[in-house]
């Protein structure tokens, strides 16, 4: 998952695929060829995909339900939190989760953009982008967030698998809760009520019968402020509370498959299950076409 030091690898990988007959890509799932898109196509369809990632046009995405931008059967993964798979949840996290909400979250609106890296080849698209946050549960603060993404393309141009990290995100989140009071301590005290009220209000609002995950509100506070930890910038996809608020945010769409997620075993999102070496180790994709096959 560790993108910093790809872009320098990428050119020499690319070239070798390009010369060299002895090195051969995998082909895309099902059997289906990856298409040669090209250098300008895919730089075109990396700024297209900002360009709707961006407020207010991530919001037309969202509500799209299944977002044209993803392949059906679309794998993608996220530093610090977990996988996605299928376009449904992968519209829902990449697009939904960003737009304007009611809830306290350290998540963050999306604005303008530039693409700082750039490599491609055939169907293959590595950049580094910063694109400009605000942050509207802290204030209204204003932060840039550089992201690293890897790319594939379908026939259809649409992102069959991607591969991102949110860079110095520990950092980010350091600014955010200080944001809250310059005494980190106390704003770390702030940002755990803060968080803990807007998920028990979402979950006692959206998570009824089945989904109901807590018999009361203070039984929810007792346990996302007591029972478990607020959480390190590493631990979106653990039992923590991070986790929890970022899954929130995604109830009120479909509380059949998110409630669980802010309950106390985490719905298979937020727990720790996975441990560094399994996630340091994984091996995600079906095909990865970035990776050099010699014969």
């Amino acid at each position: 998952m560790i993108l910093s030091a790809a872009f320098i690898v990428f050119a020499g990988v690319a070239a070798v695929i390009s010369a060299s007959p002895s090195v051969s890509r995998r082909d895309e799932p099902n059997n289906i060829s990856s298409p040669n898109l090209g250098y300008n196509e895919l730089y075109r369809l990396q700024n297209q995909f900002y360009e709707r990632f961006k407020y207010p046009n991530n919001v037309v995405e969202a509500h799209s339900i299944n977002s044209s931008v993803f392949a059906e059967n679309v794998q993608g993964r996220v530093s610090d939190t977990r996988n996605f798979q299928g376009r449904e949840l992968n519209t829902e996290y990449i697009f939904g989760l960003f737009i304007p909400s009611d809830s306290v979250s350290i998540i963050g609106r999306p604005g303008d953009f530039e693409i700082l890296q750039f490599a491609a080849n055939q169907n293959i698209a590595s950049a580094s982008t910063r694109v400009n946050f605000t942050f509207p549960s802290f204030g209204g603060i204003h932060m840039p967030i550089v992201i690293d993404t890897w790319f594939t393309y379908n026939d259809k141009k649409e992102i069959s698998q991607y591969d991102v990290v949110f860079r110095w995100f520990g950092y980010l989140l350091q600014n955010l809760l200080t944001s809250l009071d310059p005494d980190p301590v106390v704003g770390i005290k702030k940002a755990t009520m803060a968080l803990a009220t807007s998920i028990c209000t979402s979950e006692q609002t959206y998570c009824n019968g089945t989904n109901s995950q807590f018999g009361s509100q203070n039984e929810c506070m007792t346990f996302l402020t007591q029972d478990i930890r607020l959480g390190q910038s590493f631990e979106l996809g653990m039992n923590t509370l991070l986790c929890r608020s970022v899954h929130e945010v995604m109830i009120k769409y479909r509380p059949d498959v998110h409630c669980s997620h802010v309950g106390r075993d985490g719905g298979g999102m937020c727990d720790d299950s996975i441990s560094y070496l399994e996630k340091a180790n994984e091996a995600y994709y079906e095909n990865s076409p970035w990776i050099p096959t010699v014969s």
